[in-house]
């Protein structure tokens, strides 16, 4: 017999009972559920279960769905047992039988137990099913995005799915208005429920005082103390193979235990989608989820519903800046929102009075990933902002390096960038290609501006690209054309480049050579 939920396999008389009561279920059905039973909570992968359930037959893979659908169907409350891992397979999980108290969100004696959910969380299905099943195959899990992407309530809704894996209820501990080590590891043993004796406990004792007790605990917001939590949970899961723990960051912590789920924006209509397509996108769900708490309506006809799809493409998917700018419908309407984007930083604030002040303003959530930069690292994320579009390293140097930057702080402080999740990369082939979102360039323009080098680095990349244009036209006439960058990827700069040129603190010389190199490569490459 092989328990499930509240249901019982019988693999030798093929049954399914529920209350003692047998269940019909369908034939192939059963054979699926009995493969994934009988794998004693592995992974299943999706070959391994074809093969055994259709042996020697060839069947298309949505087969094994149509199946798995009436399974789930007929299991009711414990479908979620069956978990799909995307790309990989399918997994039994195990639903501890526990007391009372050990209901998802409730606390442990002397300990502190899951937050209450705000909201529903949206778009993020997938990954809380990914995210358990990592859950069940490592130590240590750190959830990695920018700021305001929503770790918090993607590690919350995680911890609370995954709670039935775990006999003790989960842990949670909020790191963000702590300052040190000795601060983080005495969170951790407050919420763990362990009395330690002596002002300054060490992890020793806690992971002695902890011993083998099988528990998912939860840092959130570990980024400005990353050495130390690093240090810490590394020790705790050195003495504790029991021990699960899932941690929110803005960058990974860089231990030998640790997997890293990447946390990605909320999906944004593409350009030019219809109004059925923009309104299946979960970043214009959680928009007109927030506006319309606030007021009526906040979506009434076609053209606002491409203004929202817009805004929420604009913001890049980053759920705290969405929900910020449908705070501001009430007042400005869609069209007013939209309109002011250029000064997001400005008209994003007026978040929740009870969330943690770094999320109730855009550039308060900026803020906190700055301060935890090192000077050279400011400093060259400032510069960044000069470029509208992607950019590769070698761009990078060319603008931004000078006697204060070298091409070795360069490397350090654009890993440190990526790491901390303020500049994304790509890769085309070997090539990494840098970028900073909408949002995040608009950030770092202010801190450009407020430093009175805006002027310089805007000079220094038009007269950069002036001389790559003028390059690019040497290399088509003489055929060797292949290598060079598109004039699209550059059109963006050039244009920022032209706009400085030209206006009253600007170097008309330099735009005139710029639009004259420009123009001669778009004729050479036409």
């Amino acid at each position: 017999m092989i328990e499930i939920g509240n249901f019982l396999i019988d693999l030798e008389m093929r049954t399914l009972r529920k209350n003692g009561e047998v269940v019909h279920v369908g034939s192939r059905a059963f054979d699926i559920l009995a493969v994934v039973a009988s794998a004693g909570g592995r992974l299943v992968t999706k070959d391994e279960l074809m093969n055994t359930v259709w042996p020697d037959t060839v069947v298309e893979e949505n087969n094994v769905q149509v199946h798995l659908s009436a399974l789930r169907k007929i299991l009711g409350p414990d479908r979620d047992l069956i978990l799909t891992v995307p790309g990989r397979g399918y997994q039994l999980l195990r639903r501890q039988k526990s007391p009372a108290f050990n209901e998802p969100g409730s606390q442990a004696a002397g300990g502190r137990g899951l937050p209450a959910s705000r909201s529903a969380l949206l778009g993020r299905d997938a990954s809380l099913g990914v995210i358990r099943a990592m859950l069940a195959q490592t130590h240590v899990l750190t959830l990695v995005g920018a700021g305001g992407i929503g770790k918090t309530s993607l590690a919350i809704e995680a911890a609370r799915h995954a709670s039935p894996d775990f006999v003790e209820p989960v842990c949670f501990v909020e790191l963000a208005a702590l300052s040190t080590p000795e601060a983080v590891l005495g969170a951790i043993s407050e919420s763990l429920g362990i009395n330690l004796s002596g002002p300054h406990p060490d992890v020793a004792q806690v992971t002695s005082a902890l011993g083998r007790r099988r528990k998912l605990l939860v840092l959130d917001n570990a980024e400005h103390l990353i050495c130390a939590v690093a240090q810490i949970v590394d020790a705790l899961v050195l003495g504790n193979d029991m021990l699960r723990i899932l941690v929110t960051s803005r960058e990974p912590l860089r231990i030998m235990p640790e997997m890293v789920f990447k946390v990605d924006p909320l999906g944004v209509p593409l350009p030019h989608s219809s109004d059925v397509e923009i309104l299946r996108c979960s970043a214009v769900s959680l928009f007109l989820q927030r506006a319309n708490s606030l007021r009526e309506t906040a979506c009434a006809d076609s053209a606002e519903i491409r203004l929202v799809g817009e805004i929420c493409r604009r913001l890049d998917g980053i759920p705290l800046a969405i929900e910020l700018a449908a705070a501001r419908v009430v007042a400005l309407g869609v069209d007013g929102v939209y309109r002011r984007l250029d000064d997001r930083m400005a008209i994003l604030a007026g978040g929740y009075r009870t969330a943690l002040p770094r999320h109730q303003t855009l550039r308060a959530t900026f803020d906190w990933s700055f301060a935890i930069l090192d000077p050279a690292t400011q400093s060259l994320f400032r510069r960044l902002a000069i470029f509208g579009g992607s950019f590769t390293f070698e761009t990078m140097c060319a603008v931004a390096c000078d006697d204060e930057h070298s091409v070795a702080s360069a490397i350090s402080g654009i890993t440190e960038l990526v790491a901390k999740s303020l500049v994304n990369v790509e890769f085309e082939g070997p090539v990494a290609k840098y970028r900073l979102s909408e949002s995040t360039r608009a950030y770092a323009t202010e801190k450009l501006q407020a430093e009175g080098e805006l002027q310089e680095m805007t000079s220094r990349n038009a007269r950069y690209l002036s001389s790559i244009f003028q390059a690019q036209t040497g290399d088509a006439l003489r055929g060797d054309d292949g290598n060079q960058p598109n004039l699209q990827r550059t059109l963006d700069d050039a244009r920022v480049a032209f706009d400085w040129a030209f206006s009253p603190d600007g170097d008309p010389r330099v735009g005139v050579e710029l639009a004259s190199n420009w123009s001669v490569r778009c004729s050479v490459q036409a």
